[in-house]
């Protein structure tokens, strides 16, 4: 019979082994490869069910679908302005939170009613693991390792979520405190913390220092874009100072630790798609990749639409070779600021892929694409198999669209692409390799009725033909042209060039490039 003490033996032998797989593909100077996901620190406890004693299998299962997908390196978000695990230096989301009251609990009294059973689902999953003795982060780490994925624990570094309720149990009692608030901002960002406060810089640290005491992971990620607004209006340049001087005590300890552990442990950050935004809002990491602060950088939109033209060349001058970089993809496609989204679709995410990969980026990087029941298990598998591999990427249809940045500098006079109003309109759209022999490509735009007559495209300097037309609501057509071989150098130098076959001036609500198969 196997006593219990032999089962922990074993277990950790083999724990022990597969971390040392594992480190050996993570070692100091080694980029990170694969496929990298970021799990947050909710959406599991929203959607699982958890029965007595199998809080740690539900997890289990949890991770072997992420692991399944091909994910090679899981980032585990264990924070917003509270923890999902019992912290000792933070609260808890479910402290305060009556698990035998549930959603009639006066705690959940400041959320709106509809919304207090979700909410109460929430809280008492997390309260769930931890009564039955589970520690979430730490499972997920074992499962990792058990399932040759490298465990990363990814912290928010600046959580803005139900910013309008003060009083919503999400906020912890630091961020109740509106003195520590950016001053000089109004809008969503307003409520986020300045990180000029000595006060706010040591809570981050105090989590920071407890996470790399408790668990054994091979990175830690400071998630910046979550939010990346960390100062007061006019005082980013200060700013920037101030949190590179922190960062490098953040480093330090992180160096302590891997002499703990005996193996390297990574640091990683994610800031906006953008150089000069990341830099303007204070986030100098082409200083952090100089000083060898940081060894990944995630460079990525953020919530509202994924980007299909990160300026990842651009990041590459301004890192250097050394820094393993990343492009993220977001689960949301939408055109302009406010128009219709569209959510996990498989086209548009292997065309911000082949983006991210053909234009010189080590790795993509997901965010938000859960699979949670809203997506069906083999479509997602299936996709994300193929994203760490620019070649298995090359053989799913994809799809190239015109976006729009969501992050700007405070007082940045920034104008979304789309949509546009005039005679002739340029578009530079990277458009990835050439598409398998026997591929078709169609070019899509969106116009005004009466535009659509009129209206001309041109892709790398060849004509288009007009294929199809198609009337959509609000008195707008969808125009398809076939797009000739020749058009597609390879070279993600592509330019669409919009235009009107006269001197009127036209209106543009969307611009994109579908390559698929041959019918």
């Amino acid at each position: 019979m196997t006593t219990v003490y032999q089962r922990v033996v074993f277990v950790a032998v083999i724990a022990t082994a597969l971390s040392s797989l594992s480190v050996a593909a993570n070692n100091k100077d080694a980029k990170l490869t694969g496929l990298l996901h970021n799990e947050d620190c909710t959406d599991f406890f929203y959607n699982a069910i958890i029965p007595e004693g199998n809080a740690g299998d539900v997890i289990d299962r949890y991770v072997d679908v992420i692991a399944d997908a091909g994910v090679t390196v899981l980032l585990c978000n264990v924070n917003a302005r509270r923890t999902n695990y019992r912290s000792n230096v933070w609260e808890a989301f479910w402290d305060g939170y009556d698990p035998e009251k549930g959603e009639s609990d006066p705690f959940l009294t400041p959320i709106a009613p509809e919304l207090r059973k979700a909410y109460a689902r929430l809280l008492g999953n997390m309260h769930e693991v931890h009564r039955q003795g589970v520690d979430y982060p730490a499972r997920v780490i074992e499962r990792c390792r058990q399932r040759r994925m490298s465990p990363w624990i990814s912290l928010r570094m600046n959580d803005v979520h139900y910013n309008d309720n003060l009083k919503h149990p999400f906020h912890s009692d630091l961020w109740r405190k509106p003195e520590l608030f950016r001053q000089g901002h109004v809008g969503y960002y307003a409520r986020a913390l300045d990180f000029k406060h000595a006060q706010v810089r040591d809570h981050y640290r105090a989590l920071i220092v407890e996470v790399l005491e408790r668990y054994d992971v091979d990175g830690l990620e400071l998630d910046f874009m979550r939010e990346p607004y960390l100062f007061s209006k006019g005082e980013e340049v200060d700013g920037s100072k101030i949190l590179t001087t922190w960062l490098r005590d953040i480093r330090g300890f992180i160096d302590q630790a891997s002499k703990r552990r005996g193996h390297p442990i990574k640091l990683g950050v994610r800031v906006p798609s953008e150089p000069r935004t990341a830099l303007g809002l204070g986030l100098d990491a082409p200083t952090w990749s100089k000083d060898r602060l940081v060894d990944l950088l995630v460079a990525t939109p953020r919530w509202e639409t994924m980007h299909f033209d990160i300026p990842l060349a651009e990041w590459r001058r301004l890192l250097g070779n050394r820094v393993t970089l990343a492009g993220g993809l977001e689960v949301r496609y939408c055109h302009y600021p406010g128009s219709p989204v569209e959510y996990r679709n498989a086209e548009c995410a292997a065309g911000a892929a082949v983006a991210v990969l053909s234009q010189g980026a080590d790795v993509v990087y997901l965010f938000n694409h859960f699979q949670n029941g809203d997506w069906p298990e083999p479509g997602y598998k299936r996709l994300l198999n193929a994203m760490s591999s620019l070649d298995k990427l090359k053989k799913l249809p994809r799809r190239h669209a015109v976006t729009f940045r969501q992050v700007h500098v405070p007082g940045e006079a920034y104008r979304a692409p789309l949509p546009v109003t005039r005679q002739a309109i340029s578009f530079h759209l990277p458009l990835g390799p050439l598409p398998p022999d026997g591929w078709k490509a169609n070019a899509v735009i969106e116009v005004t009725n009466k535009d659509a007559k009129a209206t001309r495209l041109f892709i790398n300097g060849i004509e288009c033909p007009l294929q199809d037309t198609k009337a959509l609501p609000k008195g707008h057509q969808q125009l398809t042209y076939s797009t000739p071989n020749s058009a597609l150098p390879g070279r993600n130098e592509d330019t669409i060039i919009v235009t009107a076959s006269g001197q009127m001036a036209i209106t543009v609500f969307r611009v994109e490039v579908r390559l698929h198969p041959g019918s």
